[in-house]
């Protein structure tokens, strides 16, 4: 793959902020959405998500200013001093990305309402969580196609993608020390997932198709071969998904004393492959454009 060849120090460290910030933010706004969508949540979980929540707000910020201020190093010709220059970090933060970080800095402040009951605490739940998935469709590629199709199909992509990264954290600790209630939450999840993932596919499917006009077509550039190599992680991600749901979720249901060391395991590659299509996402955005 010629874009990885000569890579910079630079462009590495703005890969690994991004995916960082990409990590960041799906658990900010999955484990909202955990939280609304899962009143069945055992306790000790629902007391962890409202620490989590602001917690990993702060840390997408971090990524956030990371992202800035490495954009402007790379602008500066890779002068670590640019990273304090007024005038380019006004340029890394100029057009749709001032656009995109505001919308993600305004999803990460209504998260700080997750400590909110009721009827206010799902729609700020909601809008934050809507918030912080446009935020990654206001800029780049999405945002350089014509309409905003591309953008709504992008922002439903990571919305339902946060969903799911949203509920590794729980379910993997509910697995290590109640199979009782973590057999309810995986079966409570995987009752919208039936609906959730599907979706997610589809929408990363159209989103594909809109950009590249079909994968087939762009295999003999960077950007083809870097999203055949995503699809493979995805396609890995949900294979687990699906052994998760149709295997391990009955085993902890019966309360086969292995399952729940299983079920762990399994979330464990679970999550590896999706960071690894997070930093595949990330070099995508940051070293190649589609043939647009």
């Amino acid at each position: 793959m010629e874009a990885l060849v000569g890579l910079s120090a630079t462009e590495a460290l703005m890969i690994i902020a991004r995916a960082g910030l990409y990590l960041a933010a799906l658990v900010t706004a999955g484990s909202l959405l955990v939280a609304w969508l899962l009143p069945r949540l055992p306790g000790s979980e629902s007391r962890l998500l409202k620490v989590l929540v602001p917690s990993a707000a702060g840390v997408t910020v971090v990524f956030a200013l990371a992202g800035v201020a490495l954009q402007a190093v790379f602008l500066g010709g890779d002068d670590w001093g640019a990273a304090l220059d007024p005038s380019l970090l006004t340029l890394a933060l100029s057009g749709t990305t001032g656009e995109s970080m505001l919308v993600l800095v305004i999803g990460l402040v209504l998260a700080l309402g997750i400590g909110f009951s009721g009827a206010i605490g799902a729609i700020l739940a909601a809008l934050s969580a809507v918030a912080i998935a446009a935020s990654f469709a206001l800029t780049g590629h999405p945002r350089g196609a014509d309409g905003w199709l591309l953008v709504g199909l992008v922002s439903l992509h990571w919305l339902l993608l946060a969903f799911w990264v949203g509920i590794f954290i729980p379910l993997y600790r509910a697995s290590g020390y109640d199979t009782g209630h973590a057999a309810r939450l995986a079966r409570d999840f995987g009752r919208r997932a039936l609906v959730a993932v599907p979706v997610l596919a589809v929408a990363g499917a159209m989103t594909l198709h809109q950009l590249t006009g079909g994968l087939p077509a762009v295999m003999d550039i960077a950007y083809g071969q870097l999203f055949a190599v995503k699809l493979a992680l995805f396609a890995g991600a949900l294979l687990l998904a699906a052994r998760n749901r149709l295997s391990l979720t009955p085993a902890l249901e019966r309360g086969d004393a292995m399952a729940g060391g299983r079920m762990r395991r399994s979330l464990g590659w679970e999550g590896l492959l999706i960071i690894g299509v997070l930093l595949v996402t990330a070099t995508i955005t940051t070293l190649t454009a589609p043939p647009m």
